[in-house]
């Protein structure tokens, strides 16, 4: 799918747009806070060449043992990171020899986790994020269409049953990868 140039000259306003064009083409509107956090997020980690370095899981045991306002931190750097690479970095996934899923669980149980132990307020926002995960890594995903497949046909296939995530599928439908034993249906389970 070709995509025109954003022209916009803030680095804001480009993510904004892509972020704006991937929900037009996927079907779906996000809140206003939904969309900034995504937005930000993107902003926040674009130039990171860590990015998935290193296990986040470790990262993630050891943020149990830290003050409740650092934990918060890690987590929603977990929880970022794991968004990104499910939505935009599958393939990296595929080199650290596990699944997308395990981004899916790890990044949605870090976001839970931060609703659990903060405030009011940011606790509705974190968990907004856990349960619009699946919804905001296929945004991603889609956003990744633009440039190149996001997933192997067996891993879409994977992600799909596992996740109901509509970007899969719809990556298996315009592939036409045969499933037996497995009838494609639409299961949004977001």
């Amino acid at each position: 799918m070709s995509k025109q140039f954003i022209l916009d000259s803030s680095e804001l306003s480009q993510w904004h747009t892509l972020v704006h064009e991937a929900e037009a083409d996927y079907g779906c509107q996000l809140d206003e806070t939904m969309q900034s956090y995504l937005v930000f997020t993107l902003m926040r980690f674009a130039k990171d060449q860590q990015l998935n370095s290193h296990a986040l899981a470790l990262d993630y045991l050891n943020s149990h043992h830290l003050p409740n306002s650092l934990r918060s931190e890690q987590l929603r750097n977990i929880g970022d990171q794991c968004l990104l690479v499910s939505g935009l970095y599958p393939q990296s996934a595929e080199k650290r020899q596990v699944g997308v899923t395990y981004y899916v669980d790890l990044g949605r149980s870090a976001y839970h986790h931060i609703s659990t132990v903060t405030q009011q307020g940011v606790a509705e926002l974190y968990q907004q994020l856990a349960e619009s995960f699946i919804l905001l890594m296929d945004l991603l995903q889609t956003i990744r269409q633009y440039s190149a497949p996001a997933l192997q046909p067996i891993a879409a296939m994977e992600l799909w049953q596992q996740t109901g995530s509509r970007a899969a599928y719809s990556q298996i439908s315009e592939t036409g990868t045969p499933v037996r034993g497995t009838r494609l249906k639409n299961t949004n389970k977001h």
